[in-house]
């Protein structure tokens, strides 16, 4: 059996870009649920288990909107062909790169991994969602202006 989805406003970027603070505030002023990809993470935490994030939204079918946030939800394509709207959140690496190394009770290994092949990982699997996204926000602007942006961008978009 097909099911159905709610409308989606998924949101994608680099870690430490604000996807999760921007995520809750827009669906703050939109009343509505926020589903993480972090939380449905597979065994390896750069993959997004597709059946449990499912199980996750089916909670949510009456709902008259589902804000989906995490770093590789534009470049996985169920994600992306299900999503009503996207948006990227286009922060400078310097920035995301701090913001992420200072969410850590050890920065090294946050500073470690970007050295050893993440900043070549975000170049192959995050930033091309940049190109696949309906709206393209700066990270670095204050939260509430671009919780209204994209609150009204979807709001002009039904």
């Amino acid at each position: 059996m097909m099911r159905v989805l709610p409308p989606l406003l998924v949101i994608g970027g680099p870690a430490g870009a604000g996807k999760t603070s921007i995520a809750e505030a827009v669906a703050k002023r939109a009343d509505a649920p926020v589903v993480g990809l972090a939380d449905s993470a597979g065994e390896d935490q750069h993959s997004v288990d597709l059946v449990a994030l499912q199980h996750r939204l089916d909670v949510f079918e009456d709902a008259s909107l589902v804000v989906i946030e995490g770093v590789f939800a534009l470049t996985l394509p169920p994600i992306r062909w299900a999503a009503r709207w996207t948006v990227y959140v286009d922060t400078p690496p310097d920035i995301s790169l701090a913001r992420r190394a200072l969410s850590q009770d050890d920065p090294r290994a946050v500073l470690r991994a970007y050295l050893d092949g993440g900043r070549d990982a975000h170049a192959r699997n995050v930033a091309p969602g940049r190109q696949l996204a309906d709206l393209v926000v700066d990270g670095t602007v204050a939260l509430p202006a671009l919780a209204v942006r994209i609150h009204d961008f979807i709001a002009a978009r039904p």
